[in-house]
């Protein structure tokens, strides 16, 4: 008998560790694996996560109906009869034809997406921690089921940190979706086996889920307290979307910097709930005044167009905010916690409120909010909780708003931050002609002075934090290449310097402002791929680069990959990559496929230009890795900035299949030599860690 105990729990332990571990390992890979689908956008893993935690919610939510009214023996009936469901759907491994085929807001596309590849497996394995906890209570009635709580913890953690460690630099984006299958196929078999022991021991003890009581005196939670709740882990949730949101716009689209700031948050549940030694409420709010206070100076330095800290200090501000916000919401949420009665009800709130930190980041925000305002108000948020809990604590000194001094400086500093946030705001919308915002990001049209003050005005683009073009308002000037366009940069001695005999076929990934089509001849063809119909829009109305080229402007939206796949071969003479979402990348336009795809566009001499200037990432060995595997000539420049010209510091790398399409005199005489390293990416292993600038 002993050993069959043993045997169970044991069974029972593995399963749900294996259950968590399933969980938080198919959130990176599913995301990372339809990101290119979709743009390669900070919004893809903002709505991924939206429907995950969504996820989460119903799964327990059947979890605590199921455990509730329906008895044990006949709980593991119906998820088995579940699991043999989501068997059916397996593998996970998402079906081409969702791949978009025109442009616009796919956030309704990513969600059908991953409702129909994981949806029933991941609802069933949201459900699994509580509803086995359930059935563990029922077989071995005289043994604490939180040991398996803490064992579905380190599950979780686990399954988050070895992902962008081990398991995706391991394995390739297929693979990875087939092994999760078979590890899912594993912990049916496993859970079934559970489900057969809670049947035996049902059918000789008559146990049925509904038949185990709780203490009669336990107080039922007021709507009060549950709203507490629900706020408390909304606020987390907020903070959680909107710092990996903000990072990824400003560094890169990548599993690490998902997986970082979602283990974090994870951690600081785990801490919490393990024990109240964890969180001191005192030192945890001073550690959030300082911390606070560091993020408004970051937020405020970054307010340009270039922040101008280093990404290693704006990583540990942004994730030190997460884990702080986390550590006073999740503390205050263990300190509540009602009699084991009523955890059901606390567990279903806080899943309810994570899902709609979601739904607020996700879906409301960018419909409602013209500037990406997230992070501070989940600043002010977590200010705000403090200061409820404060007041409603019937132990605390500040109870009931007394003393009154005490509350006017705790008032004083959340008006003051809140000040702070609406000046930086205000002061980031000086000027600015126009603010769109959607799934892409956010897009300002600006004017500001000139460099040289007797050139007057410059109409700018901005997108998040990265400038994407801009115009002379000056007649004389107005068509004028500027930014990273210039005439001095390597596209610009390409474009001025090539034979002028015969019409040539341009193609650009990337309109921004459509600065390029200022090099344009009478008879030349410049044909533009734009993701983004906003930029479209802009470009349009507010730039005069489209309306006033010598040559044919042709405007396609969509994504580039995806319409260059299913177009004929344009045979262009140059074909220029420049797609940027803020200063992240869109991986998938620098992959070996890509790049096969951009040469099977390129006449013999043509010669594919790729802009690779970002303050973050060095992409030269990527670039390079190409032209060794494709045996393509390369030239790598960088040309200076000129106040003159309004032009930057500029990077590009020129390839051709034929070295003399690239002897241009200026383009040799400018020449840098090759990267030390190369990089070989793939659809299938990419990794951007490899190409951050870490101590910039």
């Amino acid at each position: 008998m002993v050993n069959r105990n043993l045997a169970s729990g044991v069974l029972f332990a593995a399963t749900i560790f294996l259950s968590a571990w399933l969980v938080f390992q198919v959130q990176p890979l599913i995301a990372k694996y339809v990101l290119p689908w979709f743009g390669g956008t900070p919004a893809v893993w903002t709505i991924c996560l939206l429907f995950f935690q969504a996820g989460l919610f119903f799964g327990y939510a059947y979890a605590m109906l199921t455990t509730r009214h329906i008895p044990a023996r006949w709980q593991a009936v119906l998820h088995v009869a579940l699991l043999a469901a989501a068997l059916g759907t397996l593998p996970i491994t998402p079906d081409v034809d969702w791949k978009p085929t025109a442009g616009g807001d796919p956030t309704w596309r990513i969600i059908q997406l991953l409702i129909v590849s994981v949806g029933l497996p991941y609802f069933l394995l949201s459900a699994t921690g509580p509803l086995l906890q359930a059935w563990h209570a029922c077989v071995r009635p005289h043994v604490s089921p939180y040991p398996l709580y803490a064992l579905s913890n380190l599950g979780s953690l686990l399954g988050l940190i070895s992902y962008p460690f081990w398991f995706d630099p391991a394995f390739a984006a297929d693979h990875q979706t087939r092994i999760w299958s078979w590890a899912f196929l594993v912990f049916a078999a496993g859970c079934g086996l559970c489900g057969w022991v809670v049947w035996q021991t049902s059918a000789a003890k008559h146990i049925a889920a509904g038949d185990r009581s709780h203490s009669p005196l336990a107080t039922q939670p007021s709507w009060r307290r549950i709203a507490l709740w629900f706020y408390l882990a909304m606020v987390p949730s907020v903070m959680l979307l909107a710092t990996t949101n903000m990072v990824c716009t400003d560094v890169a689209v990548a599993p690490f910097l998902w997986v970082l700031p979602l283990s974090l948050y994870l951690l600081s549940f785990i801490l919490c709930f393990h024990s109240p030694r964890w969180y001191v409420r005192g030192v945890w709010w001073i550690a959030w005044a300082l911390v606070a206070a560091m993020a408004v100076r970051v937020l405020a330095r970054g307010l340009g167009v270039v922040s101008s800290d280093p990404v290693v200090i704006q990583l540990l501000v942004f994730f030190a905010l997460l884990f702080c916000c986390a550590m006073i919401c999740h503390g205050e949420l263990s300190r509540s916690k009602p009699d084991p009665a009523h955890l059901t009800t606390f567990y279903l709130t806080l899943a309810a409120g994570g899902a709609a930190g979601g739904v607020f980041v996700g879906l409301i925000a960018p419909r409602l909010l013209v500037i990406n305002a997230e992070v501070s108000m989940a600043m002010v948020a977590c200010t705000i909780a403090i200061l409820i809990v404060l007041y409603a604590d019937p132990a605390g000194r500040l109870r009931h708003g007394r003393p009154r001094w005490a509350w006017a400086c705790l008032l004083l500093a959340l008006t003051a931050l809140t000040g702070t946030q609406v000046m930086q705001f205000q002061w980031t919308l000086a000027d600015v002609q126009e603010v769109h915002r959607n799934f892409f990001g956010v897009l300002q049209v600006k004017l500001r002075p000139a460099a040289l003050g007797e050139n007057g005005l410059v109409c700018q683009l901005i997108h998040g934090r990265t400038l994407h073009g801009l115009q002379f308002v000056d007649a004389d000037k107005h068509q004028w290449p500027t930014s990273y366009y210039g005439e001095q940069t390597a596209i610009g001695l390409l474009l001025r310097n090539s034979p002028p005999e015969s019409p040539r076929r341009i193609g650009v990934v990337g309109l921004g402002v459509g600065t390029l089509a200022a090099y344009a001849r009478p008879d030349d063809v410049v044909r533009f791929y734009e993701i983004n119909p906003a930029v479209i829009d802009l470009a349009q109305r507010f730039f005069d680069y489209l309306p006033a080229c010598p040559g044919k402007v042709e405007v396609v939206e969509g994504d580039a990959r995806i319409l260059l796949e299913q177009e004929p071969d344009q045979e262009f003479d140059v074909l220029v990559l420049d797609a940027f979402s803020s200063d992240s990348i869109p991986v998938h336009l620098l992959t070996q496929e890509a790049f096969a795809e951009y040469l099977r566009h390129l006449r013999p001499l043509g010669v594919l230009a790729v802009h690779i200037s970002n303050v973050h990432l060095d992409l030269s060995p990527v670039v390079a890795g190409h032209s060794e595997r494709f045996g393509l000539a390369m030239a790598r420049l960088r040309s200076a900035a000129d106040d003159a010209t309004e032009t930057l510091t500029a990077d590009w790398v020129l390839l051709s299949r034929r070295s003399e399409s690239l002897e241009i005199e200026a383009v040799q005489q400018a020449k840098l030599p090759p990267p030390d390293r190369k990089l070989y990416w793939s659809d299938q292993r990419n990794s951007v860690f490899q190409t951050l600038r870490t101590w910039r």
